[in-house]
């Protein structure tokens, strides 16, 4: 059991070797090619709320936005070249949701970025939001975050159990990384008794797999759940969470769920997320 292809969408930012250097750790433990992706949406046409601007100016984005693209896979071929993996590298003049939907739901894994609140250079390329794509994907997404080292990925990981579909999902789109790590630990948070009793099941289900998981049930009352996953994934070391990501429609707009929210925008080491 193992992932056999992943997409790296990468943007030409300060992050770029992490996004890499996580993609290529698992790629060369499964021994998995890589597809790295980087899009370049097409810029608007000349007109803007009316106003005529100059078609020079959009050429100009255009150009940057090639030089950014240069940049970034100049990393990764030197990333490629110190490596023994097959790799390859796609451009697109689309935006990266629709080129990431269009490729990667026939990729096993599908490895990005978080989305950086202080990264404001357009011409860098566009993040994604990592929670929507699960979402939309059908694939597990695995997100880096914006800051942090990461020596490694997936030897120590949490699961985030709270017995629904989505986790269920999640959990089975990681049993790779599930068997192939040194712990795996079942964490629940405040968990009603048939969350409980999940929980244990799933420790059961683990072991027909030959993954010795253990549970960890969180008790608090002065913080939310998802802080208190976060502080909890701080106090054990993980290296990884697997979580099931999901969301409804108000008014066209999807919203994530609370924990969702949290885990997403405050993750402080890599997430798998499946819907």
């Amino acid at each position: 059991m193992r992932y056999s292809d992943i997409l790296l969408h990468l943007t030409n930012d300060h992050r770029t070797v992490e996004k890499i250097d996580a993609a290529f750790t698992l790629a060369k433990r499964f021994k998995a090619s890589v597809t790295a992706l980087y899009t370049m949406p097409v810029p608007m046409p000349p007109y803007y709320m009316g106003e005529y601007v100059p078609a020079e100016f959009y050429q100009q984005i255009h150009e940057e936005m090639k030089i950014s693209a240069a940049r970034a896979k100049a990393a990764f071929e030197d990333s490629v070249a110190k490596a023994d993996l097959a790799a390859r590298w796609v451009e697109a003049e689309q935006q990266p949701e629709t080129a990431i939907r269009m490729m990667g739901r026939t990729y096993d894994l599908v490895v990005v970025g978080q989305p950086d609140p202080d990264m404001s250079a357009p011409e860098g390329g566009l993040e994604v939001e990592p929670g929507d794509l699960a979402i939309s994907l059908g694939r597990p997404v695995l997100t880096i975050p914006y800051i942090g080292r990461f020596a490694t990925v997936g030897r120590k990981v949490a699961v985030a159990w709270n017995g629904s579909r989505e986790a269920s999902r999640a959990v089975h789109d990681a049993l790779p990384l599930l068997k192939d790590a040194s712990s795996v630990e079942i964490l629940t948070v405040n968990p009603e008794p048939e969350v409980s009793a999940s929980a244990a099941a799933l420790t059961q289900h683990l072991l027909n797999y030959g993954i010795a998981a253990r549970s960890n049930r969180v008790t608090t009352t002065d913080i939310g759940d998802g802080d208190a996953m976060l502080s909890t994934l701080a106090d054990t070391g993980a290296d990884l969470l697997v979580m099931g990501v999901y969301g409804h429609s108000r008014l066209q707009e999807l919203v994530l769920g609370g924990v969702s929210r949290t885990i997403i925008d405050s993750m402080t080491l890599p997430v798998l997320m499946s819907n």
